[in-house]
């Protein structure tokens, strides 16, 4: 057995013998691997197994679902129906297959997504928008999502010309409106999205906010920017923001059905990227042309916005933090600091403590977000953060946070709550719970979450966010949305859960906060187009405007003295927290809310509900929809390839399988492997055929080359435990090799010669196990992983007690540590030690091998996808020290040089960033006691280099020279696409 270290994969090789006891140990290890494999832990990994899925189909859909979301189900029907009645005659397609709709509520985030390829998918998650969410502003959270998705849908399964002609030979492969850039997809979907319904992103004061800072600030996006994975806020809402902008802005200049025609002329298109053509061919401009119109119209909006606010007073706060990216949940703590939950792209994301000075801050905690919090008068935190559920889910929950002891508590597990606050007698806990696309208002005794009341239980599919409690603890100010599109503050009584509402219109009114004396609230409102701070007197019912910002105001708190505001601000950089003392006689009435909306869009559950249900069958998806031949090189020279694979829609299965012929021998190999998802931890069986030559026959003293047959199969199986900030992850696998010879050996023997030394055949079989463990953190703005440790050890045995006819033993370990530079950022320091040693008798022993990295194409690397993993012994030839046993420490300091976030226009290149590193290896593979006599040293250096093609695919160009110190050491200059361990 062989492994290779330093060529970016491990690869075995083993020698049998005599395969007549086969058939007979295939039996006897089979019964041996299940009786392992029942033994596995009993939690689920990638779906729960526990769900019971049905489906309801429609003309034009298949909706598949899992109990208790029936209702919602056919919801999504009636809509997805509605959705392609409006859409399909704007876009002028109509798909020919069934549309396949899976809807499940395993995460607290609200998110969609839709692939035409191979089959028409949309995956729905039934939760809604959290409170401050860019996606919040929705009239019917599904009826949005469904219109959203169904576009997607629509844009790209218009394939026609060439492109249809290959699709109906090969099967659903190809797709080139895939192949635009995502401003353009996502644009168009968010577009329709707010064309189609009375809200979506492009009504949002949110969306608008972000554009308007950007363009005031003069940090617009240039186009090749905005068509790649910029390292800028806000991050992956680019496409969305830009996109929906510039497409409404196309639409508006050159009328809608310029958006359509784009849409048909790029799917027929064979050759991808000819963007600019297609645009002028549709609009007379290039994009590049289109693009800069979009940002002068843009930038004399803004302008004229702030010109209107500074004659009207522009009155707004301090800006007490700069970290901008995302923040929530400011609130006072009893010594007059400001807690608040942050995640700047170049930390952890935590809880952090800022004086009313604004000078420096604390690191209180790390938290999962968006997190929210509450204060108990002592200065103790309530706050919700993701964290792990039955191994599979991760959830909101409430955790317990003292900055005294530096304590974290969790006190919940899998309650999906959020939006804490406590009692102002410490003794209970208000929040929101979240369950089949519905969150209610629950109050429970503090440290017993999980006995929750509900106090205000929403109506189906509705909506509540941050309760905060009335000074005196009676009463419960909340921000609610229901059907309609009404976003509105209301106040619940505690004892008799009777509900007052305090707004009753379409703005935005969000994130309540009591003043002290509780006779006024505060909250946000887009009332004026813009997000400020109101202050609503509840005797006299008056409500006056307190800021007048640019930007946009978001969810205040008020000091215990009532003298002090702090609230959620923004700048083109991200969201901050703000300080502006209280006045009352500075504060305005507030204009009277003129709404110019359409009249609200939603679905009635009564719609749906004469449609019927069935148990969801795999079958009607799992078939193989496309083929792709691939012309490659087998053991023997040229060769020609079939892949196909296939995958049923909720994922009960997924296979693939594989078979080729060899074009100089016409020899046959093939492998095919099938998973199951259907069980506590999923399964995954391989099996294989294959010809290859070998020189392990010596006649007469020479070695002659034969040829070998292997087949055999593999059944494996993987259990994750994931944590908030760390995860585990066991491994189990056992497999079967069968050689023989292909043909006979042949020869005539000299009887005065030695005997000739055959090759061993037979049954070799290789029981398998794994454990590793991490809490590595790469930051969003980071080049290499920055801080944590990691750990693997695993085992490969092969024994006649498993029915093996050979023994071997091998293993392998390995620990990964990061440490970020304190004083210069994204600089980093890590290391890697690893190390394998394995036993047997000689003709079966494993080896292992270390030395640099092998020659490469970086074209092939990019067709392929050949990526070579950051461990070698550079500076040495590779495999050039080979042993029953290998040790390699390697040590790297990384360094960011340079971010040029640069592409030359519309072509699909785009430069993402520069960086590098010195490094040292030291290492050795040998057989025989261990002694560091021949260990190798080499050093040397990388420049390394980040870069996208096609708009989505991240690769890692990586130069390096190394120096060996020791015997056998060169001169090595290597390019390759790869990453560092």
């Amino acid at each position: 057995m062989w492994s290779r270290i330093g060529a970016g994969r491990r690869s075995c090789h083993n020698r049998l013998e005599n395969p007549v006891k086969m058939v007979r140990s295939m039996a006897r290890c089979a019964a041996f691997v299940f009786v392992l494999l029942s033994a596995a832990s009993a939690a689920a990994q990638v779906r729960d197994p526990y769900l019971t899925w049905r489906t309801i189909e429609t003309p034009r859909f298949a909706v598949h679902y899992h109990e208790p979301l029936g209702v919602m189900a056919r919801k999504v029907a009636v809509a997805a129906e509605q959705a392609h009645a409006r859409l399909a005659p704007i876009l002028k397609h109509t798909p020919t297959t069934r549309t396949h709709i899976v809807l499940s509520d395993n995460t607290d985030d609200a998110n969609g997504l839709a692939s035409v390829l191979p089959y028409n998918t949309m995956r729905l998650y039934a939760s809604a928008p959290e409170d401050l969410s860019a996606l919040d502003d929705y009239d019917d959270w599904m009826v949005t999502l469904v219109t959203h998705e169904y576009t997607h849908i629509l844009h790209l399964d218009t394939i026609a010309g060439i492109p249809a002609v290959l699709n109906a030979v090969l099967g659903k492969t190809f797709s080139t409106n895939n192949n635009q850039p995502r401003w353009f997809i996502e644009g168009l979907a968010v577009d329709e999205e707010s064309l189609q319904t009375s809200a979506g992103r492009e009504r949002s004061a949110v969306f608008d906010m972000y554009m308007r800072m950007d363009a005031l600030e003069g940090r617009l996006l240039r186009l090749d920017q905005v068509s790649n994975s910029v390292d800028r806020w806000p991050w992956g809402n680019v496409p969305y923001i830009y996109g929906s902008r510039f497409m409404r802005f196309i639409a508006e200049t050159h009328g809608r059905e310029a958006l359509t025609a784009i849409s048909h002329d790029y799917g027929e298109d064979l050759i991808p990227y000819a963007l600019n053509r297609t645009a002028k061919r549709a609009t007379g401009k290039t994009y590049v042309e289109l693009y800069a119109d979009f940002r002068a119209e843009l930038e004399e909006k803004s302008r004229a916005l702030v010109a209107r606010i500074e004659r009207e007073g522009r009155v707004e706060g301090r800006r007490l933090t700069t970290e901008g990216e995302y923040a929530r949940s400011p609130r006072f703590l009893p010594d007059g600091r400001i807690a608040y939950w942050s995640s700047d792209g170049n930390t952890f994301s935590e809880i952090r403590a800022v004086p009313w000075s604004g000078h420096g801050h604390d690191r209180l905690v790390r938290a999962n977000g968006p997190g929210s919090l509450g204060v108990r008068s002592d200065g103790t935190l309530v706050f919700s953060g993701a964290n792990a559920h039955r191994d599979l889910y991760f959830f909101n929950d409430l955790h317990l946070y003292s900055e005294r002891d530096d304590r974290t508590t969790r006190l919940s597990d899998g309650l999906r709550a959020r939006e804490p606050d406590v009692s102002p007698d410490d003794s209970r806990v208000a929040f929101t719970v979240n369950g089949a696309g519905t969150t209610h208002l629950a109050v429970a005794p503090l440290n017993e979450p999980s006995q929750r009341r509900l106090l205000v239980r929403s109506p189906r599919f509705g909506q509540v966010y941050t309760p905060r409690w009335s000074p005196d603890g009676t009463r419960i100010a909340f921000s609610a949305w229901e059907k309609g599109g009404f976003r509105d503050i209301r106040i619940v009584d505690v004892r008799t859960g009777a509900v007052t509402d305090v707004t009753r219109d379409r703005a935005m009114d969000t994130g309540p906060a009591w003043s002290p004396d509780g006779r006024t609230l505060y909250f946000s409102s887009d009332r004026s187009g813009v997000f400020n701070i109101y202050a609503f007197e509840l005797g006299s019912r008056v409500l006056r405007r307190v800021t007048h910002v640019v930007a946009g105001a978001f969810q205040p708190d008020v000091s215990r003295d009532g003298k002090r505001l702090t609230y959620l601000g923004y700048s083109s950089r991200g969201f901050d927290v703000f300080a502006l003392d209280l006045d009352p006689a500075t504060f305005r009435a507030a204009e009277p809310y003129e709404s110019n909306r359409p009249a609200p869009s939603y679905v009635d559950d009564a719609e749906g509900e004469a449609l019927q249900s069935d148990a969801y069958s795999p079958l009607d998806t799992l078939g193989p929809r496309n083929y792709s031949l691939d012309y490659t090189t087998d053991a023997f020279g040229n060769a020609l390839s079939i892949r196909t694979s296939g995958f049923d829609a909720v994922g009960y299965h997924a296979w693939a399988a594989r078979l080729g012929v060899g074009l100089e021998r016409g020899n046959i190999d093939a492998e095919a492997s099938w998973t199951y998802r259907r069980l506590p931890a999923p399964v995954t069986f391989a099996a294989f055929h294959a010809l290859a030559p070998r020189q392990d026959l010596y006649v007469e003293g020479h070695s002659r080359e034969w040829i070998r047959r292997a087949y055999g199969g593999e059944i494996s199986t993987r259990y994750s435990l994931p944590l908030a900030f760390e995860a585990h992850s066991l491994s189990l696998g056992y497999a079967l090799t069968a050689v023989d010879k292909a043909e006979p050996f042949g020869g005539i023997l000299d009887p005065n010669d030695p005997g000739p030394v055959l090759p061993r055949l037979g049954l070799l079989t290789r029981l398998r196990a794994g454990w590793s463990y991490s809490n590595v953190v790469q930051t969003r703005y980071d080049v290499s992983p920055s801080w944590g440790r990691a750990f693997f050890v695993s085992t490969s045995m092969s024994h006649p007690y498993i029915g093996s006819d050979f023994e071997s033993l091998s293993l392998q370990w390995g620990t990964t540590q990061f440490f970020e530079n304190p004083w210069i950022e994204h600089h980093v320091l890590s290391f890697r030690y690893a190390g394998a040693y394995g036993t047997g008798p000689r003709t079966s022993r494993p080896y292992f091998a270390v030395g640099g990295f092998p020659d490469t194409s970086i074209l092939d690397g990019l067709v392929d996808g050949i990526v070579l993993g950051g461990v070698a012994l550079r500076g040495y030839a590779p495999s050039s020290r080979v042993g029953t046993q290998y040790h390699l420490l390697q040590t790297e300091y990384r360094f960011l040089l340079w971010r040029p976030q640069w592409g030359p226009g519309l072509a699909p290149f785009f430069l993402n960033r520069l960086w590098g590193s010195a490094f040292v290896d030291y290492g050795n593979a040998f057989s025989g006691d261990f002694t560091l006599s021949g260990f190798r040293t080499g050093v040397g250096g990388e420049l390394l280099t980040d870069f996208t093609i096609g708009y989505t695919q991240t690769f890692t160009l990586r130069i390096g020279v190394a120096q060996g110190l020791d015997e056998g050491g060169v001169t090595q200059v290597y390019v390759n696409l790869g990453n560092p361990f």
